[in-house]
């Protein structure tokens, strides 16, 4: 992509599907990440990115005011959260994170390499690995379902929310939250620039940028549902899942499970933010998996976690095709 330089900032929540790579492999586990740009080539991208900044700055404000109100409420509600539904036990729940972590590595780098052959199309590789990345991942995290089977309910956990009121409550969250993640890009874009010389770009990740501007072929449109479909399963059963409630079993209470957990799954993107924009991408996925976080602990469910993951994905994917 062309680098371009304008006068003023232009954030924007673009998603790019980041690699996220177990400890010395290349492969890929597709993962939603947010980034930001200080260039557009057209007046109208620029007037669209500017108006998600400004409608962001107006509403955070609102954001925060609901994210008290519930904070008060919830603090005085009869069913304040006790202990996690969680069943597997620490040991486990953190194993199957560290396996699935580097699963789908170990799955793509099995697959035949002409299954990976870009004969066709530039995006097939992408594609297939990220499918073959998503499912490997869940394959081997599937002993997990007989532990949690044969472990019986903890009888001072929260009983979790009915699936209708989870979704609600998922859907209703993500969308208090997004002015606070954009905030969060715009704040750490600012800061990055003040120390720094870099420009950030509106799509400054290889993946993203072959999305936006290939032909919405069959190829591009596997790489969107993995976007918006497989991460978000495999992610917030490693993270929300396995990690999070690892914390929670051993008796960590619910905020620094949260805050800990985000500092994870935020570090773990690192090596594949673009450099020119690490510190808005970061600040925004902090902010989005303290979102979904809090999500799990709210409703005691990884579905509505999963859907508000991919209902961002969703979104910002349609930023970053729309502000191109």
């Amino acid at each position: 992509m062309r680098r371009r330089s304008v006068r003023r900032h232009v954030p924007a929540a673009g998603l790019a599907i980041a690699s996220v790579t177990g400890p010395g492999s290349t492969d890929i586990l597709l993962a939603a990440s947010t980034e930001t740009a200080a260039a557009a080539e057209t007046t109208a991208t620029v007037a669209g990115a500017d108006w998600l900044s400004l409608i962001s700055l107006l509403l955070a404000p609102v954001s925060i005011g609901l994210l008290v109100w519930w904070w008060r409420y919830r603090r005085s509600a009869p069913d304040r959260i006790r202990g996690t539904p969680w069943r597997l036990a620490a040991g486990p729940s953190l194993v199957f994170f560290a396996v699935g972590l580097i699963g789908g590595g170990i799955a793509v780098g099995l697959t035949p390499a002409a299954w990976l052959a870009a004969d066709d199309s530039p995006l097939r590789e992408t594609a297939v690995a990220g499918w073959i990345a998503t499912l490997g991942s869940l394959l081997l995290c599937t002993p997990a379902i007989p532990i949690w089977r044969r472990t019986p309910r903890q009888l001072d956990a929260t009983p979790p929310a009915t699936v209708g009121k989870g979704i609600l409550i998922g859907t209703l969250g993500l969308l208090v939250a997004l002015p606070l993640i954009e905030t969060g890009a715009i704040v750490g874009q600012y800061v990055q620039q003040l120390f720094s010389e870099t420009t950030p770009e509106l799509v400054a990740h290889a993946i993203l940028e072959a999305l936006v501007r290939a032909d919405r072929d069959g190829w591009w449109w596997l790489i969107a549902a993995n976007a918006i479909l497989g991460a978000p399963v495999i992610e917030e059963l490693l993270y929300r899942g396995f990690l999070q409630q690892g914390f929670r079993i051993v008796g960590v209470a619910v905020t620094p499970a949260i805050l800990v957990t985000s500092a994870i799954f935020t570090l773990m993107h690192f090596p594949v933010l673009p450099q020119e924009s690490v510190v808005a991408a970061m600040s925004a996925l902090f902010l989005l998996s303290i979102t979904l976080g809090a999500i799990r602990e709210r409703t005691g469910r990884l579905a509505p976690c999963m859907i508000a993951h991919g209902l961002f994905n969703a979104f910002n994917l349609g930023l970053a095709v729309a502000f191109t």
